[in-house]
């Protein structure tokens, strides 16, 4: 991480941009001027560049320095949110003063408190952070005392978090999420293009989309690292909340659960009846949905968009529910599953185009009738995306009005 080791001076930075002047910033930080300002002037040693104009008036952030610090204050702010304050905070968007959690962790605090939720050991934390079991043991005591809640309990099978600990943690990892975006926006203006993308994917919505926009991106910023994972719904909404992936790209749910969270509709998507190619109902020259009432399916996940629009659908057709039901998560699994029986699956075709031109797959030409398919993107309301996690925001609409056939070229 190239802010490793800064979290103390970009602190006493934030503060000066905040407030105007070292001394006004050294107040609210108690300490003395000469530290916020050493503080200051070995960050810009360390960045290899200013981040204030100096005058009689006071200090201001250079216009290049700005979005470090506006990243700083949020990974600040973060903090702050996870605790009550223990002391009014200054101004607006200042709460990180208020915070003794905020004031007094240090990247070694944070990093300690994820990896021991990873982990539940101080061993295999302290293996994993390189340092003695006693650092990371120290490390804990004093977010604990910082918190002004006990963070973990011991347990049989390790340490386990306390109820308490779930926002502490929350909270650790969106900040050091904040930390390493403003890292790679530094490196960006510098030329470097590195960072790291992760990207959540509902099954059977995104191949198509995800594949032609990650293609694009990477041509545009070779030095990228883009990840993407499969999960439920519910779990990479977790994740997302976490700062553990960047997005979420899928099928959405007509509301979110909560208002952390917001989503962007890219195209409206529609299913149908999907087949081997060869399959003896594909054959048949007038398909009705009563031609389907003995066949056996490949059902959606539970408490999915495609699930609710299968079972809609066939109630409308008449037809019972499957008395056996394979569910299957995956979408290689879905087609394979298809291409080695006579079961069938409901599918959007946009999806399949590659399967069907190949001559993998078929549609029936059966209607089906289903409430919109939205595919989009899920993000927390407060991200704030670097220039390539924007950069691929834009490809994916692009490629989105081209899958949906409404490009205005």
């Amino acid at each position: 991480m190239l802010l490793a080791g800064q979290f103390k001076r970009l602190k006493a930075a934030c503060a000066v941009a905040a407030l105007g002047s070292t001394v006004r910033a050294a107040e609210a930080l108690h300490l003395s001027q000469s530290s916020v300002a050493r503080s200051v002037q070995e960050l810009e040693d360390a960045l290899g560049q200013p981040l204030f104009e100096r005058s009689g008036r006071g200090m201001r952030p250079v216009a290049s320095a700005a979005q470090l610090l506006r990243r700083a204050a949020r990974a600040l702010n973060h903090l702050a949110h996870a605790r009550p304050l223990t002391q009014k905070p200054l101004d607006a968007g200042l709460d990180w003063l208020g915070s003794r959690l905020a004031l007094g962790a240090g990247q070694r605090h944070l990093q300690t408190m994820v990896l021991l939720a990873e982990t539940a050991s101080e061993t295999a934390a302290a293996e994993r952070m390189g340092i003695s079991q006693s650092a990371v043991h120290q490390s804990l005591v004093q977010l604990e005392h910082m918190a002004a809640v006990p963070l973990f309990v011991r347990a049989r099978k390790g340490l386990r978090l306390t109820e308490a600990a779930e926002t502490v943690l929350k909270a650790a990892k969106l900040c050091l999420a904040e930390l390493q975006q403003a890292g790679d926006e530094l490196l960006m203006r510098e030329g470097v293009v590195q960072g790291r993308i992760v990207i959540g994917t509902l099954p059977f919505s995104t191949g198509r989309l995800l594949a032609q926009t990650v293609d694009a991106v990477l041509r545009a910023y070779p030095g990228l690292n883009i990840t993407i994972i499969d999960g439920t719904y519910d779990a990479l909404l977790h994740q997302l909340r976490h700062a553990e992936i960047d997005m979420v790209v899928g099928a959405l749910r007509p509301a979110l659960p909560g208002p952390d969270l917001e989503q962007e509709t890219l195209f409206i998507d529609s299913l149908a009846v999907m087949a081997r190619a060869g399959h003896p109902l594909a054959r048949r020259p007038r398909l009705r949905w009563k031609d389907l009432r003995d066949a056996q399916w490949v059902m959606p996940m539970p408490n999915t968009p495609a699930q609710a629009a299968f079972e809609r659908t066939l109630l409308a057709a008449g037809l019972p529910m499957p008395s056996s039901a394979l569910r299957v998560n995956s979408a290689l699994m879905m087609l394979a599953v298809l291409a080695q029986s006579d079961r069938l699956a409901m599918m959007a075709p946009r999806q399949l185009q590659r399967e069907i031109e190949a001559g993998l797959l078929v549609e029936l030409k059966l209607p089906v009738s289903h409430e919109p398919r939205m595919i989009g993107v899920i993000r927390r309301a407060d991200y704030l995306p670097t220039p390539a996690a924007q950069m691929l925001a834009d490809t994916l609409r692009g490629v989105a009005q081209a899958i949906a056939g409404t490009d205005d070229e």
